[in-house]
């Protein structure tokens, strides 16, 4: 992986140099190249190696119920971080959306503001919810998989393959922790945590690491890295749901990504740990392989 941050960080860092800031339109156009990256390594360490690239880095189409455990997870894991923030005194339900309008003010000038609200107006909570749930869903398993899959070859592709001899935990807490320290760059400029980009960069990380496992596990028993594509495709499509029917948020601590979601991913990674009992072998990245090891169906 140590190409991947030279080129990740060398992008990054070559445009801030450059003067280019991130943010708005900005931000995609450094952060879409960004993400591609990790897969485009991978796939030149394994054909470098003579590996048959699909084989080694479980890239597999083969659809099992555990597909669809990974594009509905992520809804599941927002709602419960949106409903958890609600346990914070002075944090309530607000069908108005405020917290999302919140959000929004503060990356939005005041002309597209007022076009939001008026747009939000136009619609009734319930069918707001439904529209937005759908187009989550519906991103998650296209365009947002398809860069999402530039991350997940790395992570759960050619460095989960590398650390299987470490075990499940070991190997999912390494990446996860890898993983965090890697998006530094487009915190530290302001990505999740733009009040607080040093701080976000440990939170992000932190974040990252309690993710991994959940990650791990569908690439696992999906039998493909295609699946964590999917989660991740969807994790960023839906991640607004954590905090879309707050009356207020708090950096930091509302959202799936604050102190609250974090909340939420230890319990999810307990109920793995007691229920799931996950294992990891070579097995899966074995030739003409279509699961991963004992738990893959």
């Amino acid at each position: 992986m140590t190409w991947t941050f030279i080129a990740c960080w060398g992008w990054a860092g070559a445009l801030f140099l450059a003067g280019v800031e991130y943010g708005g339109a900005m931000s995609l156009i450094i952060a879409l190249p960004y993400m591609l990256i990790p897969a485009i390594v991978a796939m030149v360490v394994d054909r470098g190696g003579g590996r048959r690239v699909r084989e080694s880095l479980a890239i597999r189409l083969k659809l099992n119920r555990w597909w669809a455990v990974g594009w509905v997870l992520p809804v599941v894991l927002a709602f419960a971080a949106l409903f958890a923030a609600l346990l914070i005194p002075g944090v309530g339900f607000d069908v108005g959306m405020g917290g999302m309008l919140e959000t929004l003010s503060g990356v939005l000038p005041s002309d597209e503001m007022a076009k939001a609200e008026q747009a939000l107006a136009q619609f009734p909570p319930l069918l707001f919810l439904l529209i937005q749930l759908v187009q989550g869903l519906v991103a998650g398993a296209t365009i947002n998989a398809v860069f999402a899959f530039g991350e997940e070859a790395g992570w759960r592709g050619l460095m989960l393959r590398e650390l299987a001899p470490m075990g499940f935990w070991k190997s999912a807490l390494v990446i996860g922790a890898v993983w965090g320290v890697w998006h530094a760059p487009l915190i530290l400029q302001g990505h999740n945590y733009p009040e607080h980009p040093v701080l976000g960069v440990g939170m992000m990380t932190l974040w990252c690491v309690l993710l991994s496992p959940l990650f791990s596990w569908v690439t696992v028993r999906g039998g493909s890295v295609l699946v964590a594509a999917l989660m991740h495709g969807t994790l960023n499509a839906t991640f607004a749901f954590s905090f879309l029917y707050l009356d207020r948020t708090i950096p930091l601590v509302t959202g799936l990504n604050g102190v609250v979601g974090m909340g939420v991913l230890v319990v999810a990674n307990v109920l793995l740990w007691v229920v799931g009992r996950p294992e990891l072998d070579g097995g899966m990245w074995a030739p003409g392989a279509e699961g991963g090891g004992p738990e893959a169906e």
